[in-house]
């Protein structure tokens, strides 16, 4: 039988709440830029601005231009539920931990009631990692602005002994605004990076660990060195073909409310002496200037 838990005091808990821990537990999410308060959808401003010069001092000519532009992001309800009865945790030995009597609602030791809150934002992460990559990969496959880098003459396959290949060749396909910012040469908060599933962050260690004859401490110690000068950060839910190159501030997370108390929530029913958790939040994923996105795929 699953256990449950009896009560949730968040008013005791600090503002470190279930949709920031979630994120906090994928480490990588903490990377995106964040827009909190969406409901369904929203208009995103996209800034961009370019300068007309001139040599006659005397004559004010303002062909310099700033523009303002939009892209609707939208996103979604998640919503998971879980019931259990009192007496899962009563025969077993967490059972004398709990109150005498059978008119409490406790059902569950402190112990394990926190537990069971950071697990459950773990989980959830792990939801949110899954619906980052597929949303991403559905607006990447279909937006004709994103520079497409295909594997397929590695028969699309990345293994360690072609991943430094490949990064490199979507190091060549790069627009001159992303190699700027790799040089220094533009705006160094939008410095792109390579994000890269586990399978081939793995492959991308040891392939670096084999280029050296003497290994470097720092991959001994597990880690993640950067290529071209740009980070490799790991985005788990990636395939194992998949990479993506992009500043992070340019991938965009949306949610309703970042520090919602609520996100997770119980109630006790002392007519069926169970207890009712459920969760829900609203999640979307999507990025702001697809053609500062290398999509790294098999054909």
């Amino acid at each position: 039988m699953a256990v449950s838990i009896s009560s949730l005091p968040y008013g005791d808990r600090s503002r470190d709440l279930f949709i920031d821990s979630m994120v906090k537990s994928a480490a990588v999410l903490n990377r995106f830029r964040l827009i909190d308060g969406v409901k369904a959808k929203v208009n995103v401003p996209i800034f961009d601005a370019a300068l007309t010069f001139g040599t006659d001092l005397c004559t004010f000519d303002p062909q310099s231009t700033a523009s303002v532009g939009e892209k609707e992001m939208t996103v979604d309800t998640f919503k998971w539920a879980f019931k259990n009865c009192k007496n899962a945790l009563e025969s077993s030995y967490r059972g004398l931990l709990l109150k005498k009597g059978q008119h409490n609602p406790e059902t569950m030791d402190a112990e394990f009631k926190d537990w069971v809150f950071d697990y459950f934002a773990k989980l959830a992460a792990n939801k949110a990692l899954e619906l980052a990559s597929s949303e991403l990969r559905t607006e990447l496959a279909a937006d004709a602005d994103v520079i497409d880098y295909d594997i397929a003459h590695s028969s699309g396959v990345l293994s360690p002994s072609n991943i430094l290949d490949e990064m490199e060749g979507a190091y060549q396909a790069m627009s001159d605004i992303m190699l700027a910012a790799v040089y220094g040469d533009a705006d160094r908060d939008f410095k792109p990076a390579y994000f890269v599933g586990t399978v081939a962050m793995q492959h991308y260690q040891i392939a670096i660990a084999e280029k050296f004859t003497t290994t470097p401490q720092g991959i001994v110690e597990g880690n993640i060195p950067p290529y071209f000068g740009m980070e490799v950060i790991h985005l788990p839910s990636l395939n194992a073909n998949e990479m993506i190159i992009s500043a992070p501030q340019n991938l965009v997370m949306l949610t309703d409310d970042y520090n919602d108390v609520k996100a997770i929530d119980m109630e006790y029913e002392a007519r069926e002496n169970s207890d009712l958790i459920w969760g829900q939040f609203k999640l979307g994923f999507s990025y702001l200037k697809g053609e500062e996105i290398v999509y790294v795929k098999n054909a």
